[in-house]
């Protein structure tokens, strides 16, 4: 289990924190800005999701594919979900810098937050497209269950990040301050420094011979249509549990933009804490089609209960650091002890959601 999870973790951590360097660096400029990465950080977070969501589908093939030793046929797979994403990619960059502009419009109520998460999403927009490659890729990955290559990755988006934050949002070293919009330009550039790495390791190493890759042959219709009956319900699924996430900041931005700026706080803790949980739960979707493609149907329950109490393992670790350290852990994120002060109560209620999450 760990030996698949501990990589798989580390890519998540790489992922998510593009999400917290984000919030620690916009934490610094101001709550307004604050308050605005919380509901574009989430719009974009949905968007990718449902590209994610498809990446997971395309997952569970390659690892039953590999388990029933079908190796050769699983390029064809890659090759597919490949068109289906560039097309989302395209689809989802055009939402984001024509159309979000109108839908925020009517549903936020401060016009200066309203402005930030417009600036923010029109520079986060340019990463979309390398961030559901990235998505896909590395669910390829997971499914043949060699997932070491995140090792770059992580390290190459991280360090990517956090260079073009530190030039970006603050001007330095000759370049435009840009604040929230130099934040999303940063992590766009990241991702699409990320998908350079996997294209190179592509080269380098035999993926793409031994199992058939980016021969993009003749269109399958019926191959799409299996890999889209897959992936739909886990495209509803992160819809509603994203898009309810999403509304929730909406309706917290009424209140005001303190009051947003304490969630979006919190919201980037509990990330922080999803990582090792959606590692393993990626890991529990590779492993059990693997053990299913071998036959060994017997071994899925037990697979899942380990993970399920490893999983618990982690909440009650991290339940004991939210309560007995609230402040330390908000502080990497602001310096404005009101704010901190003000976040505590909120923090320690999440410890009952993280142990059921």
């Amino acid at each position: 289990i760990f030996s698949i999870a501990w990589p798989i973790m580390l890519g998540s951590l790489g992922q998510n924190l593009i999400y917290l360097v984000d919030t620690s660096f916009i934490g610094r400029i101001g709550e307004i800005e604050l308050g605005a990465s919380a509901i574009g950080g989430i719009y974009y977070f949905l968007l990718f999701n449902i590209g994610y969501a498809m990446n997971i589908g395309m997952q569970v093939m390659v690892a039953r594919r590999k388990g029933e030793g079908k190796q050769a046929t699983i390029g064809e797979v890659l090759d597919h979900q490949l068109r289906l994403i560039v097309l989302l990619g395209a689809a989802e960059f055009i939402l984001m810098q024509y159309l979000s502009g109108g839908i925020l419009a009517a549903i936020i109520d401060s016009k200066e937050v309203l402005e930030k998460t417009n600036t923010f999403l029109h520079y986060r927009s340019y990463g979309i497209l390398f961030g559901l490659l990235n998505s896909c890729f590395m669910s390829f990955f997971i499914g043949i269950g060699n997932t070491r290559v995140t090792v770059w990755t992580t390290g190459v988006m991280v360090t990517m990040n956090i260079l073009f934050l530190y030039c970006l949002v603050f001007g330095n070293w000759g370049f435009p301050a840009m604040g929230i919009g130099g934040a999303g330009l940063a992590s766009a550039i990241a991702e699409a420094t990320v998908t350079l790495v996997f294209i190179l390791f592509f080269i380098v190493k035999k993926f793409r011979k031994d199992y058939h890759l980016f021969q993009f042959a003749k269109v399958k219709f019926n191959l799409i249509i299996s890999m889209l009956n897959l992936s739909t319900p886990l495209i509803f699924q992160q819809i509603i549990s994203v898009g309810s996430w999403w509304l929730f900041f909406i309706s917290i931005e009424h209140l005001g933009e303190h009051s947003l700026a304490i969630s979006n706080l919190v919201r980037s803790i509990y990330t922080f804490y999803g990582i090792p949980v959606w590692a393993l739960a990626s890991t529990v979707n590779a492993m059990t089609s693997n053990l299913i493609g071998q036959g060994r149907h017997a071994d899925v329950i037990p697979l899942i209960r380990r993970v399920a109490n490893i999983s618990i393992g982690f909440a009650a670790l991290f339940s004991f650091f939210i309560n007995f350290f609230p402040a330390l852990m908000l502080s990497v994120y602001t310096n404005d002890q009101v704010l901190i002060l003000d976040s505590i109560p909120t923090l320690r209620t999440l410890t009952l959601a993280i142990v059921l999450f």
